[in-house]
């Protein structure tokens, strides 16, 4: 009965930490996770370490916002109307007096890092004398400092200007990595090539602790190995992507999925070819709704229940119009006005269809992180990038002939590349950021009858560089807590 009364205590606690913070730093780390007098065993471990990915899979972060910032900013996905959901952010018009689209993003993170951190300095407390408990330790210690990793890593990359721009120099995240008082914590932000150095250190820690087994919505040693993989990507360190890539795809136990099973992958659980993706249920502390307020319910269009708010934008469209047998592009399904499911002859996309084999809907996906195919394309493109283009062409075509049996094989260029993973990856957060670390630009297209960013009221062109290339930190955040500098080009 004690057990239960203190584990019923932790959850309490931890579920508290979602919404314990008023603003970034106002009440201290242990008050928003489990103070170290309720993490006594290894089983109050087990559970807080739990609670570290409930925030992530919320609609703040990895439910929506994270897609959102890396499709919806891009030119993959679009609002059908120039006043629907997501406009301001696919517009670029995003300020920082706007709360309501972004202003809870860096406390969200923020509410996580102190979870960890509070984590990482009390599970000390934690007896564990047998090997396999020791091990057990380890493992939770591990996932604590990666999933600091990837909520650092997130922050540099949403709120500073990509790491190939200019080296880091522009501003990152605030660096706190113990659990002290807002009176201790108010430090100025540090720089986007100190928050990757962090990130990196935060890796290297957990990949020394880390299970090597699959570990369903958790961090393992691959899942952290394959966000290192990532982080290296985007400061172009060639060699180190590509070695921590290939460990994955050569010694892990993830595989891609075969093509013929690609569709019904986006409704099963713990498939292989998921490194990291995060458990969304009804028991699982989501939307009382069912995932209500999630990407996916705005990209849904064949019940008239759905959001139906969001659609594939023409250029995504278009890069299948000469492959008919791409899986991938298989997922377009056209609204007939007539016979359709909203009758709004537009075209959506059919991809994150809900967990079939836990019975639930399109409203319930599991947030897929990292999956085994992104090993392949970081591969591909630090081989191509460090000289290699014999490598690059075959990590490029094993993903290209999965997609389609029929595809010939093809001598990787830089180009094939992002193009493969801006078909591979819509809807999963990736391709604005693909293009700021490749110095391309997004351009508005005027004969697109859904591209509103065209008109004359809007930003036309976005790059690198560019003030809307980064968030803004939310004014309700400078007025709590002034020391935190706004990016350059915003007013507070």
């Amino acid at each position: 009965m004690k057990h239960s009364i203190r584990y019923i205590a932790i959850a309490a606690v931890l579920l508290l930490g979602l919404t314990a913070c008023e603003g970034f730093l106002d009440t201290t780390p242990t008050n928003a996770v489990v103070d170290k007098n309720a993490m006594v065993t290894l089983a109050d471990a087990g559970i807080a370490c739990n609670g570290l990915y409930t925030p992530l899979k919320y609609y703040t972060l990895y439910g929506t916002y994270i897609p959102y910032m890396g499709d919806l900013r891009a030119d993959n996905i679009y609002p059908r109307t120039s006043d629907g959901t997501g406009a301001v952010i696919y517009s670029w018009q995003y300020e920082s007096t706007q709360s309501s689209y972004f202003g809870t993003l860096w406390e969200n993170y923020y509410n996580v890092i102190m979870r960890c951190n509070t984590f990482i300095e009390n599970i000390d407390a934690c007896e564990a004398s047998s090997s396999s408990d020791i091990a057990k330790k380890n493992d939770y210690t591990g996932q604590a400092y990666a999933v600091r990793a990837l909520c650092y890593f997130d922050l540099a990359r949403l709120y500073g200007q990509t790491y190939t721009y200019d080296n880091g120099a522009s501003l990152g995240a605030v660096l706190i990595t113990e659990t002290i008082g807002p009176s201790e914590a108010r430090l100025p932000r540090n720089s986007v090539a100190e928050t990757y150095t962090q990130v990196l250190n935060d890796l290297t820690k957990a990949k020394e602790l880390l299970s090597k087994d699959t570990n369903l919505g958790h961090f393992n040693y691959w899942a952290a190995r394959l966000l290192e993989a990532r982080v290296h990507l985007y400061m172009a360190h060639w060699s180190e992507a590509l070695a921590a890539a290939t460990e994955v795809i050569n010694n892990s136990p993830y595989r891609m999925v075969s093509g013929d099973q690609y569709a019904s992958y986006w409704g099963r659980e713990g498939d292989p070819e998921s490194v990291l993706e995060l458990l969304v249920s009804v028991q699982g502390d989501i939307d009382s709704d069912g995932g209500f307020y999630t990407i996916y319910h705005n990209m849904w269009f064949d019940d008239s229940n759905a959001g139906g708010s969001l659609i594939p934008t023409l250029k995504w469209r278009n890069l299948f119009k000469d492959t008919p047998n791409d899986v991938r592009g298989q997922m377009i399904q056209y609204d007939d006005p007539t016979t359709g499911g909203r009758k709004t002859g537009e075209y959506w996309l059919r991809k994150f269809i809900g967990n079939k084999d836990q019975g639930y809907t399109f409203r319930r996906n599991n947030p897929r992180v990292m999956r085994i195919t992104e090993a392949y394309l970081i591969a591909a493109e630090a081989a191509l990038q460090g000289g290699n283009a014999a490598d690059a062409s075959r990590y490029l075509n094993a993903v290209r002939k999965r997609a389609d049996a029929t595809a010939s094989d093809v001598t990787a260029t830089d180009n094939l590349i992002q193009t493969e993973r801006q078909k591979e990856f819509i809807g999963e957060g990736h391709r604005f950021f693909d293009v700021m670390r490749t110095g391309g630009q997004f351009v508005a297209d005027p004969n697109d009858p859904h591209d509103f960013r065209s008109g004359s009221a809007y930003i036309h062109t976005l790059k690198a560089g560019d003030p809307k290339a980064v968030m803004p930190i939310s004014s309700d955040a400078r007025v709590s807590y002034p020391e935190l500098q706004q990016n350059p080009g915003y007013k507070d």
